[in-house]
């Protein structure tokens, strides 16, 4: 048997949540927002820039015809 407990497929909308959410935890969500979308600018800019594997290279487009 699984020790999984199946769950019914809710689907609310998100501002339905944002509405019930009292101003203290709207605040709370809103930094925690801004928090993550800083760490992954930060992230970004501190990781070196990487080749995309299915991207052809310049010269080899150059060289092609």
């Amino acid at each position: 048997m699984s020790d999984q407990m199946s769950c019914p497929d809710y689907r609310i909308s998100p501002v339905r949540v944002w509405t019930q959410l009292g101003a203290e935890h709207r605040g709370q969500v809103i930094r925690l927002m801004a928090h993550l979308a800083f760490k992954l600018v930060l992230a970004q800019a501190n990781s070196p820039l990487k080749e995309v594997p299915h991207a052809v290279a310049p010269e080899r487009i150059q060289n092609s015809g």
